[in-house]
C-alpha cells in the first residue's frame, strides 16, 4: 500500500453457511381497473335496453298492423254492404219508359204510349190515358224526345212552329201546369220536298203522390212512331 494504489473492497459470500433467515416473496395485489368493467357493464345494458326497447316497438307495431287490418276489413265490408244496398235501393226506385204508339189523344189532348211491349216498363209509377202517374213523392227525372218528318211542305204550314211540351196535373190545382216546352219551326230549310227535325226535353222536378205528366205536342201528323227508338217518353226517381 505504500505505492499508492487503491485496492477495491473485496467480500466474499460464503454459500456454506448457514443461519441465514428465509424472507418468503412478498405477493402483491393485482390491481384491478374498475373504470374499465363499469365501462362494459355500461354498454352491456345499453344493448339490453336496445334489444327490449325494439321489441316493445314490435309488439306494438304488430298490435297496430292487426287492429288497422281488422278496421280496413270492416270498413271494406260496410263499404261492400252498403254498395249493394244503394243499388238495392236504386233499384227499387220508381222508373217508367213508354215507347210511341198510335198518338192518338186522350181528353186532355196528351199523347196515347205503348207501355207494356217490348223495352216499354212500368216501375211503381202508374199509366193512364197518356200520362205516368205518380206513385212514390220525391224528385224525378223527366224527358221526352219526339221525331218530326214531313215528305213536302205545303204552302200554308212552311214557317209554322210546332209546339213539344210535358205538362202535369195534380189534384191541388184546376188547370195544367207547363214543365217544359220547346219550339220547332216546321219546314225551315231550304228544301221544302223533304224535312225532318228532333225534339228532346228533359229536366228534374218534384212529383206528388196521384200527380199526372204527359206529352202534348201540335201537329201530331209529322210525328214519327217507327220503332220506339224515335218517339218516347219517361221518367225516373233521383
Amino acid at each position: 500500500m505504500g505505492d499508492g494504489v487503491v485496492y477495491p473492497s473485496v467480500f466474499v459470500v460464503d454459500g456454506q453457511q448457514h443461519g441465514v433467515p428465509f424472507v418468503p416473496p412478498i405477493r402483491r395485489k393485482r390491481r384491478v381497473c374498475w373504470h374499465s368493467q363499469g365501462f362494459l357493464a355500461s354498454l352491456v345494458i345499453l344493448a339490453l335496453a336496445g334489444v327490449a326497447t325494439e321489441g316493445y316497438f314490435l309488439i306494438r307495431f304488430q298490435k297496430e298492423l292487426e287492429k288497422t287490418t281488422s278496421q280496413v276489413g270492416e270498413e271494406a265490408g260496410a263499404i261492400s254492404e252498403k254498395s249493394i244496398q244503394d243499388r238495392k235501393l236504386h233499384a227499387e226506385k220508381p222508373a217508367a219508359h213508354v215507347l210511341g204508339a198510335a198518338f192518338t189523344t186522350s181528353g186532355n189532348g196528351s199523347l196515347q204510349w205503348e207501355h207494356s211491349k217490348d223495352w216499354a216498363f212500368l216501375h211503381d209509377v202508374g199509366y193512364q190515358g197518356g200520362s205516368l202517374v205518380c206513385i212514390k213523392p220525391g224528385f224525378y227525372y223527366i224527358y221526352s224526345k219526339i221525331h218530326l218528318m214531313a215528305q213536302s211542305c205545303s204552302q200554308q204550314g212552311q214557317n209554322s212552329v210546332i209546339y213539344h211540351g210535358i205538362y202535369k196535373k195534380t189534384p191541388r190545382y184546376v188547370e195544367e201546369m207547363k214543365l217544359m216546352e220547346n219550339l220547332i219551326l216546321y219546314c225551315d230549310g231550304k228544301d221544302s220536298e223533304f224535312w225532318r227535325q228532333n225534339s228532346f226535353l228533359g229536366g228534374i222536378f218534384h212529383l206528388e203522390e196521384e200527380e199526372q205528366i204527359y206529352v202534348k205536342v201540335s201537329q201530331r201528323q209529322v210525328l214519327q212512331i217507327r220503332d220506339g227508338t224515335r218517339s218516347y217518353f219517361g221518367t225516373f226517381m233521383i
